[in-house]
């Protein structure tokens, strides 16, 4: 009897336990809406991760927790699409440019910003292999010569 009575007890601390959603305690924030775009901000809660584009700085947090960011920042040259596919991946990434690009060179950073890849691009279509390295999140870096094209986050599961 005492045996189910803390087989009881411990089975209703763990639902309870497990029924608790994430909270954060700030100090202050709020929300805004312009243009169609709505943005939301707390005070104090921990950061996971930053992005930037070199003019605007996205930080992400407690309240972006499923918030994927694929494209940094928008492209340069006017007339290109690029795409990057598929993202996420596990063995390769295919970067698609719509027209001929000059000088096309790309870039993989790991997070902590080591350049772990990098290589001229020889055509329209061309695959990364991603194979060796763990699974995590990479910077994809596309220039064309000097001048930076577009950022993209790629995923790697």
């Amino acid at each position: 009897m005492r045996n189910l009575i803390y087989n009881i007890l411990f089975l209703l601390l763990f639902v309870a336990g497990s029924a608790t959603a994430q909270k954060v305690i700030s100090a202050n924030g709020g929300m805004a809406t312009a243009a169609g775009t709505q943005v939301s901000w707390t005070i104090g809660e921990p950061i996971t991760a930053t992005v930037s584009d070199g003019t605007t700085t996205l930080t992400q947090g407690f309240q972006q927790s499923k918030l994927t960011v694929t494209a940094v920042n928008e492209i340069q040259v006017s007339g290109v699409e690029i795409k990057v596919y598929p993202n996420p991946t596990s063995n390769y990434v295919t970067v698609h440019y719509s027209k001929v690009v000059e000088k096309p060179i790309y870039r993989l950073f790991d997070l902590s910003g080591r350049l772990i890849q990098q290589k001229n691009i020889e055509s329209t279509d061309e695959k990364i292999d991603m194979t060796e390295y763990s699974g995590g999140s990479y910077i994809l870096k596309l220039n064309s010569g000097q001048q930076p094209l577009q950022t993209f986050k790629i995923i790697k599961r």
